[in-house]
């Protein structure tokens, strides 16, 4: 029978089971990718990223920013389409995030949204400098919109900048962490060279995976145009017009690659993977965390007892080779739309948005995948200078 010490979570036979408090989630976030452990203005432990990473943490784990009052999180703020062509029948389904819509009298028009674009001017200190994680453990008797405006008053007290800080509220059993489960994918499928987002557009009539992970021969054209630095979350492009990157190419030839994850704390994923299996889109399809023991025919990522991450990829998937094809052309055209959020909604209606009669947002969508994907990258480059 083996145990090992572990002083966050329970010890069974051949099996460490976490517990993800804030204690664990620090350790998690400080050993596998380095961010620093220091102390809040409150003398609790915390964790300071830098802007970028800090960015990251909000659109995929969903704490707010202290910037106001009750907070803002950039999560589900920049999504563009809630279903992918590849899989409905050709059609995508556009939601307003990144491009806002504005309605007068019976006529809707594009407008600002919540790209990083207008982001930095409402909250000028976002992009900005090294941001400090607090995290704060949750009693029933609070509500998160009451505790962030506790914190946002308490640090004012202090005399410490709110923007400078995000709260990260967490409850003292493993519920609701799937979102800080999709963000530690997210930061390691990057660091092994793919694009990642959470809550991914699908089909129409299928649950929305948790997670997936793209490997595409645009990164390097990306990264080559300095849109972005390193394989990273799909909506940083969009702060090209913010952060200044200098990443390298790797010159590797890749192929389009997905790969799907299902974040579980308390519960199974096999239904969702094996829903995903019989589509045949997804190379690897695995469940982030569970029950931190492999219990099916798809890949686990777990942590082992010093909080690493210990991905086992599983067997590799039987393709639809026409329906990846079909995914590649997709793909292409939705990194296009986080490319053109880095301009101004005036700037990108001046180009694609003429006529007076139809829906903006449709003109745009038509247009936009008629234009070339280098033709795209060659406008957003000129007007973002």
């Amino acid at each position: 029978m083996l145990f090992v010490h572990n002083p966050y979570g329970q010890h069974y036979e051949d099996q460490i089971v976490i517990t993800l408090n804030k204690d664990s989630m620090i350790e998690i976030l400080h050993k596998n990718f380095g961010f620093k452990k220091v102390k809040d203005p409150f003398g609790n432990t915390a964790i300071q990223m830098s802007a970028r990473n800090a960015f990251r943490y909000s659109l995929i784990e969903g704490t707010p920013y202290l910037a106001q009052e009750y907070g803002y999180t950039c999560k589900e703020q920049m999504r563009v389409f809630y279903g992918r062509s590849s899989l409905n029948d050709g059609f995508v389904y556009y939601t307003p995030g990144l491009f806002g819509v504005k309605r007068i009298s019976d006529t809707i028009y594009l407008d600002e949204g919540n790209s990083p674009y207008y982001l930095d001017k409402k909250f000028p200190s976002m992009f900005h400098g090294d941001k400090i994680i607090i995290f704060h453990e949750e009693t029933t008797m609070e509500s998160k919109a009451e505790v962030e405006r506790d914190f946002h008053k308490k640090l004012k007290e202090k005399k410490e900048d709110p923007s400078e800080y995000l709260l990260s509220t967490v409850s003292k059993s493993n519920s609701r962490k799937e979102s800080f489960l999709e963000f530690v994918a997210s930061q390691y499928f990057n660091k092994e060279g793919y694009l990642t987002e959470n809550q991914v557009p699908y089909a129409n009539n299928q649950g929305v995976p948790d997670f997936a992970a793209y490997k595409t021969p645009l990164i390097d054209e990306l990264i080559d145009k300095k849109f972005i630095e390193t394989a990273c979350p799909i909506s940083e492009i969009s702060t090209a017009c913010i952060f200044s990157n200098k990443g390298r190419i790797s010159n590797e030839k890749i192929d389009y690659e997905v790969v799907i994850g299902e974040a579980k704390t308390n519960a199974n994923a096999t239904k969702q993977l094996c829903t995903h299996k019989e589509l045949g889109l997804a190379s690897h399809l695995f469940e982030i965390f569970a029950k931190q023991k492999k219990q099916t025919d798809f890949g686990l990522l777990k942590f082992d007892d010093d909080y690493m991450i210990d991905y086992v990829p599983g067997p590799k998937q039987t393709i639809d080779k026409k329906l990846l094809k079909k995914d590649k052309i997709f793909f292409e055209h939705y990194i296009k739309f986080f490319l053109l959020g880095n301009l101004s909604i005036e700037k990108i209606k001046e180009k694609f948005v003429k006529s007076k009669t139809e829906r903006e947002s449709e003109q745009m969508i038509q247009k936009v995948m008629k234009t070339s994907f280098s033709d795209i990258v060659d406008f957003v480059e000129q007007e973002i200078q």
